[in-house]
């Protein structure tokens, strides 16, 4: 008797164009979660500018897709996806990986098509009726969509369902546009058996990994909406409130005011070295006590529901997550684990909190993280509201 085929989903994202430590774990959590639903997966990537690519060798952005594909089919190749089940395009209109026809068959047999928050498309997933889009920076994506601007704005539209993180969206306080499509709440989502949950060293520090400055601002009905240097200095002082603790930030892109915090008290890490590879991210993240998570000033002023990524690895790690308010305690209750503030006075309290019992902290982390962002569960939920499944 011939055993059946698994059924396909066609991933497309950016491993390779971003091999960072955390992007590269965002990525693969999802490409785990299908695995774990019962699916193969064949990977597909796409160069669609000059100067794309990053380089951790050189940490250039580059044309050359040389180290994006040796680190392609290394991830994947880690997670059961040989070099027959990815496809890569370069800038110059070359297939790596499997090659072109071989994207054909398997967008003729997928289930679905799932694009994790890289703005590309390839005519090739046309072939493929059942095509869905996830939004990672809401406000940004659809402001670019009602102005027809850049890859943000035309991608989309080749995706017949639409999610994003913006979960709000619609919502009378939510500023958010709708770019002229309908929304499905989406949330970020931890493959949780690729954690373990242990206690932090002694000593181990409330942790801040950011973007400064990711990009330029956008103007919408008058209104500025910008980055996450718009949000952070606010809560410079913390170190200096709540002197009993260890508190570090790394942060890269834009004009980090080095001297000014650490004036204030923290500790600087570079962020790159820290997300040089998936194991450095890891590691970062398990000699940490805490994530502090300072949202981007679009997420916050939207009031867009908006979760980070980034937290829920910590929270799968066992790691409390201070997270700053944008509307996600409408859907994810405040507790044990996650801890939303909107002032300094608020994280001041947070962190103290966190000092009454780490322990049932710690606990309640790792709950949440299986409970509201278990990979296989949400991308599960996801695909039955698409009617995919």
């Amino acid at each position: 008797m011939t055993p059946r085929r698994r059924p396909l989903a066609v991933v497309v994202s950016s491993l390779g164009k971003l091999p960072l430590g955390g992007h590269t774990v965002f990525v693969v959590h999802h490409i785990v979660g299908l695995q774990e639903l019962g699916y193969d997966v064949h990977y597909v990537e796409r160069m669609s500018s000059p100067g794309e690519a990053y380089d951790p060798r050189t940490s250039e952005m580059t044309d050359d897709p040389a180290y994006a594909l040796e680190f392609v089919s290394d991830t994947l190749r880690r997670h059961g996806i040989a070099k027959d089940r990815w496809t890569f395009v370069d800038l110059a209109g070359k297939y790596h990986g499997a090659p072109r026809r071989a994207l054909e068959r398997a967008a003729d047999r997928a289930d679905f098509v799932l694009n994790v928050t890289d703005p590309v498309w390839l005519d090739e997933l046309g072939r493929c009726d059942r095509r869905a889009y996830i939004d990672g920076d809401p406000m940004f994506t659809q402001v670019a969509m009602e102005n027809n601007e850049g890859a943000r704005g035309h991608a989309p539209v080749h995706y017949p369902v639409l999610f994003t993180y913006g979960v709000r969206t619609g919502k009378k306080d939510c500023t958010i546009p709708s770019g002229g499509r309908e929304w499905l709440p989406a949330r970020p989502v931890v493959a949780t058996a690729l954690w373990r949950a242990s206690p932090p060293p002694a000593s181990a520090p409330v942790a801040a990994l950011l973007h400064w400055r990711a990009g330029g601002e956008v103007k919408w009905r008058g209104r500025i909406y910008g980055h996450k240097d718009r949000q952070f200095m606010q809560f410079a002082d913390l170190p200096k409130r709540v002197p009993a603790w260890r508190f570090v930030v790394a942060a890269g892109g834009g004009k980090v005011p080095k001297a000014e915090l650490e004036a204030a008290g923290w500790e600087l890490e570079s962020p790159l070295e820290i997300s040089r590879t998936a194991w450095r991210y890891s590691a970062f993240v398990h000699a940490s006590a805490a994530d502090l998570g300072v949202a981007k000033d679009a997420y916050v002023t939207s009031r867009g529901g908006w979760f980070s990524d980034r937290s829920t690895s910590f929270l799968a790690a066992g790691r409390p997550v201070l997270h700053q308010d944008t509307g996600f305690t409408e859907w994810l209750p405040p507790g044990p684990g996650v801890l939303p503030f909107s002032t300094l006075d608020e994280l001041v309290e947070r962190v103290r909190e966190l000092s009454y019992d780490y322990p049932y902290h710690a606990r309640g982390a790792r709950a949440v993280a299986e409970e509201h962002f278990e990979a296989r569960t949400v991308l599960g939920g996801m695909l039955e509201a698409a009617g995919y499944r």
